[in-house]
């Protein structure tokens, strides 16, 4: 009963559910996305145990008036893997409370960073002519006259003038609908155009939505597929992910928030990047892609926010992607380096907190 009410309402949803937490993978129904053998593997450390003492010091990053080792603070925030890789070496592979190698990880919006991949891939193959196109151009269905405005720049950009109500977490506001909704496709189409685009940055989920329409009419199936057989498959994944859906009726990919899969494979994405999109000689993802989504805007608007990638203002090169509760994967190309966090907790300024102490942990090595 309580399985079927979670299929067919959204208000059963909001009012059973109404909280966000990494083992929603288990809830929504979810698409398959395939891994095909060989299996890329991370060279071992030369020595087990070399990054031991770095967790084993008292970090400066926790909240005042403690004291506590890295790990502690790890530990204490409900951090479920803490992975570290340096020179294609994986220094450190550490999991918490109940988590190991084989775990699944839900992603949140560290999900848009596979999104932003894929309009570069189409982008590239020429699917999309140009991100400067109005999504009208691939979209039939909006008939106001606002809608032509928006290009996908302007929504892989959260600078569509869209209207989104994010804060609180009521059953009419926007963040919840989303999540919950059971038909993504109509509600994306409900989405209220109420500013000029390009105009004010505004985080915004009814975007993701958008693109992945867009995706669907261009590539002809579903999202999942394009991912397995673009990025998945080629970058030798350990194991098969999944991307939620918003019913088994609807079946679309939940795009702002629904990839689930091993910490390791996620740090693989990071490692694509980190490669500037090349993967052992092989493009996966065109370079120049990659550059511009990683490097801040030339004009200086948005600076630490670019094609759903974020960009420390502390510069060095460095991009990360985002999640709810603490999921990321931090990049730093001057260190040859990328560090993945996933959790279900998060302290107090969680971004600046965690974003601190992972560059703390890149100028170490």
């Amino acid at each position: 009963m309580y399985s079927k009410l979670l299929g067919s309402s959204y208000l059963a949803r909001y009012v059973l559910l109404n909280s966000v937490g990494i083992e929603d993978y288990q809830i929504f129904p979810g698409r398959t996305i395939e891994n095909q053998a060989p299996a890329f593997h991370f060279t071992p450390p030369e020595h087990k145990d070399a990054l031991l003492p770095l967790l084993n010091e008292v970090t400066a990053h926790t909240e005042p008036g403690r004291a506590e080792t890295v790990d502690q603070y790890l530990e204490r925030n409900q951090t479920v893997a803490f992975l570290i890789i340096q020179h294609d070496r994986l220094l450190l592979e550490r999991y918490y409370n109940g988590y190991g190698h084989d775990s699944i990880c839900t992603s949140f919006s560290v999900a848009k960073a596979f999104v932003s991949a894929m309009i570069g891939l189409a982008l590239h193959e020429n699917r999309i002519h140009d991100l400067d196109d109005p999504l009208t151009k691939y979209l039939a269905e909006p008939k106001e006259p606002a809608w032509a405005s928006i290009t996908i720049r302007h929504l892989i950009s959260m600078s569509s003038g869209l209207a989104y109500k994010r804060a609180g977490f009521f059953p009419w506001n926007d963040q919840p609908r989303i999540y919950y909704s059971l038909d993504l496709r109509r509600l994306a189409l409900q989405a209220r155009a109420v500013e000029t685009p390009g105009v004010r940055f505004l985080y915004n989920n009814y975007n993701l939505l958008l693109l992945g329409l867009i995706l669907e009419r261009i590539t002809g199936g579903h999202v999942s597929r394009y991912l397995q057989e673009k990025v998945w498959k080629p970058l030798g994944m350990e194991s098969s992910a999944t991307w939620s859906m918003d019913s088994q009726r609807s079946g679309m990919e939940k795009m702002e928030s629904g990839m689930n899969a091993r910490a390791i494979d996620f740090a693989k994405f990071g490692r694509l990047y980190l490669r500037c999109g090349d993967w052992n000689g092989r493009q996966v993802i065109p370079e120049k892609w990659v550059a511009e989504s990683t490097t801040p805007w030339p004009d200086g608007r948005w600076t630490n926010f670019k094609y759903f990638w974020w960009i420390p203002r502390a510069g060095k090169g460095r991009f990360m992607t985002i999640g709810s509760l603490g999921q990321f994967i931090y990049v730093a190309p001057d260190k040859d380096c990328i560090i993945v966090r996933f959790g279900r907790g998060k302290p107090r300024d969680w971004q600046t907190r965690y974003v601190e102490m992972f560059a703390e942990i890149a100028e170490r090595l």
